[in-house]
């Protein structure tokens, strides 16, 4: 990871973010140096007119590579690098495309069945009623329940449909590693921070465990949760302050919030 000024490519986003880390381990797996630039989502930071011209979709994570282009959404970005740089196909091998083929078919998975369900639970179950003190908790509690039942069917099919040793795919992690990975340690986090036990993915779960702990032992990997560390009290700070603010009064419809839930919420 580097943070000097003269290094060219930057990344935006921020560390909380399970899709900058992943771009972020790409880069430092890859040794391709770069810039960091917190742009925080709590803060209203990407729908600045600076962000969205280099995201118009105002999301993060962007990448602006040494040839000026902007890369946005973290698939996207880690495809380019593979593309583009030769010692970044190790983990998205676009030489060969029947492994290729397995590499987008785990992705996708985590994508649509792992990842996207779990940052639902976390908003209905957790961000609504805690941070944005909306009076939903039995609401919250239900679809609490619904995520748990969803995720205890998704995730035994992800483990007994790869080969975990260690990694998903055999001994060297590829992309879909570094998904997986940054969901679990994020819901790690937010089952302690919400107090939501269940939230913790990879709880009781000894092939997760040990995926887990193989990914930990990378060296990318320590520096990168070194990184999240370093940010985390300002991120609680926005995550329970700011992000109301900064989002919910000038984006959110508290009346489509309402509809949802058939009563002033």
């Amino acid at each position: 990871m580097s943070n000097q000024s003269n290094v060219e490519r930057t990344l935006y986003g921020f560390w909380l973010s399970p899709y900058m880390s992943q771009v972020a381990h790409m880069l430092s797996e890859t040794g391709l140096p770069y810039r960091y630039e917190r742009v925080s989502p709590f803060q209203g930071s990407t729908l600045t007119p600076e962000h969205m011209e280099r995201n118009p979709l105002g999301k993060i994570p962007t990448l602006t590579d040494v040839n000026g282009v902007d890369v946005s959404e973290s698939h996207a970005i880690c495809r380019y690098l593979a593309r583009i740089y030769p010692e970044a196909r190790k983990f998205y091998p676009v030489d060969d495309p029947m492994l290729c083929a397995e590499v987008d078919a785990k992705n996708d998975f985590i994508t649509f069945s792992i990842a996207g369900p779990f940052f639902n639970w976390f908003v209905v179950s957790a961000y609504f009623p805690k941070a944005w003190k909306l009076k939903i908790e039995k609401e919250g509690h239900i679809y609490n329940l619904c995520s748990v039942l969803l995720s205890k069917m998704w995730l035994p099919r992800l483990v007994n449909g790869s080969k975990m040793a260690p990694f998903l795919l055999g001994k060297e992690p590829f992309l879909p590693d570094f998904q997986l990975f940054y969901t679990l340690e994020l819901s790690q986090m937010f089952s302690e921070l919400f107090e939501i036990p269940e939230m913790h993915l990879f709880r009781d779960d000894p092939a997760l465990q040990t995926f887990y702990d193989a990914m930990c032992e990378r060296p990318s990997t320590r520096e990168i949760l070194a990184a999240k560390e370093s940010e985390l009290d300002v991120t609680k700070k926005e995550l329970f302050g700011g992000f109301g603010a900064a989002y919910l009064n000038k984006h959110i419809d508290r009346k489509i919030l309402g509809g949802i839930f058939g009563r002033e919420v």
